[in-house]
């Protein structure tokens, strides 16, 4: 016990000699203090965008993404998955009036791209990617919603918004190759839905992927990746399907937990 005493009380010394050689800037102490309370406050904070965006508060769900935002300011992965679990999710109100829907899902839509919008200053080399999600986003929801077209067709539907987003990808990567890499968000996404319950949003993120696959300018790659994710998508809607292609694809590993 007095061993471990004075091991505690030598590494706080430690500590507190390392601060007075070289004291950490406002910003470590900033995003360290971050680090150390996300574990405790993000399952609140998303508690509360889910109440907000239930209660159909556009202003307020807005302003809880922000705080989630604020608790993750450059885990784009999780900015990708938290922004389509959230436009994504009508309550699985799969039945209703779907003019409603529709217009529900277009306004969740701005939401979860002016999330990610925000989320591209502290993005660093990752802002790319979350241009790349932010194309595919709006080709998921006319699919899942297809009243939602004649709300998108002012700015050229979801082909529209997928063209501005990847220009501007490619004007900051330097690279054409966007188009094709955005594709490969569709593993990540889709297992975020999953972990979520959500197997037909995810059904929906799949089908978007293998459409995108297209847009590969090697064939043979295209092929094969089309190919994986429909394996993955006809074993989530309970066909039989051997998966021994899927789970050999390192590319598929977020996906193999929800895979039988």
């Amino acid at each position: 016990m007095i061993a471990r005493g004075a091991s505690g009380l030598l590494g706080a010394g430690c500590l507190a000699g390392a601060f007075a050689l070289a004291p950490p800037s406002f910003a470590a102490l900033r995003e360290f203090g971050l680090w150390l309370l996300r574990p405790a406050a993000l399952p609140f904070a998303w508690r509360d965008l889910e109440r907000a965006a239930a209660d159909g508060d556009a202003a307020e769900t807005f302003g809880r993404a922000q705080q989630i935002l604020h608790l993750l300011p450059s885990w784009t992965d999780a900015q990708v998955v938290f922004a389509f679990r959230f436009a994504t999710d009508d309550g699985n109100a799969r039945t209703g009036d779907s003019a409603a829907r529709a217009r529900a899902a277009g306004e969740r839509m701005q939401v979860a791209l002016a999330w990610l919008e925000s989320a591209r200053a502290s993005a660093g080399r990752r802002e790319p990617e979350l241009l790349e999600a932010m194309a595919m986003l709006p080709e998921v929801l006319v699919q899942q919603y297809p009243g939602l077209r004649p709300e998108l067709a002012a700015a050229g539907g979801a082909a529209g918004y997928a063209d501005r987003y990847l220009a501007e990808a490619e004007r900051i990567s330097g690279s054409p190759a966007v188009r094709e890499q955005r594709t490969y968000l569709t593993p990540m996404v889709a297992a975020g839905l999953l972990a979520a319950g959500r197997r037909q949003d995810a059904i929906a993120v799949l089908t978007t992927g293998i459409a995108r696959a297209a847009d590969a300018r090697d064939r043979e790659t295209a092929t094969e990746w089309a190919a994986r994710l429909d394996e993955v998508r006809r074993s989530l809607r309970g066909e039989a399907v051997d998966l021994g292609a899927v789970r050999a694809d390192v590319r598929m590993a977020p996906l193999l937990p929800y895979l039988r």
